[in-house]
């Protein structure tokens, strides 16, 4: 019987292979564990440049019970994702996944390493929520971008709620996405601080 597949054995697998590309391109960043909705859901591996992309791994030891919830959740912020499971949960998740999500299965070789099989290609989501967009901002940078656009310091003071709110209003879903990803992409650091509310 083979040893079961952990999930820090995929997540390092698909760094070191799936990922590779991607974590070499200067205007890529790959991210462990991204909150989504003020970390009502995180996302295991995002992957920030032109578009987001989530990948969801779920290990042998893994339950899908929350994949229900997972698959609501990235279907409001990321615009493709893939579900990258061991072969024993994969027929059980098929059902549970939209059409545009990607499914690969994490296999292991005899030599112990990790492979991965596509068994359904990703696809673009059309349905990400703009607010929940927003929501990935922290206060100071959706702030950045509403003084940018000539918003007062006074509404500026509004709840952060506001401030993804106002955001959505003025901005078209295309550029607030724009403007969500570069803000994640020059955000220096992520959990040594805490978010500011």
């Amino acid at each position: 019987m083979s040893k079961r597949i952990r999930d820090c054995e995929i997540r390092a697998a698909a760094h070191a292979t799936l990922l590779r590309r991607a974590r070499a391109c200067p205007d890529t960043i790959v991210l462990d564990e991204l909150g989504v909705d003020h970390g009502a859901c995180r996302v295991d591996i995002a992957v920030i440049n032109g578009h987001i992309r989530g990948i969801e791994i779920k290990a042998d030891a893994d339950v899908l019970d929350r994949l229900p919830r997972q698959v609501v959740a990235y279907g409001a912020v990321v615009d493709r994702a893939t579900l990258i499971a061991s072969p024993r949960h994969i027929a059980r998740a098929m059902p549970m996944l939209p059409e545009w999500w990607g499914v690969m299965s994490a296999e292991r070789r005899p030599s112990g390493k990790i492979a991965f099989r596509i068994v359904r290609r990703e696809h673009a989501n059309r349905s990400v929520d703009a607010l929940t967009l927003a929501r990935l901002l922290w206060r100071p940078e959706a702030a950045a971008i509403l003084r940018a656009l000539g918003t007062t310091e006074k509404r500026l003071r509004q709840p952060r709620e506001e401030l993804y709110q106002m955001l959505v209003e003025v901005l078209p879903r295309r550029v607030l996405a724009e403007r969500v990803r570069h803000a994640l992409k020059i955000r220096e650091v992520w959990r040594d601080r805490p978010e500011l509310s």
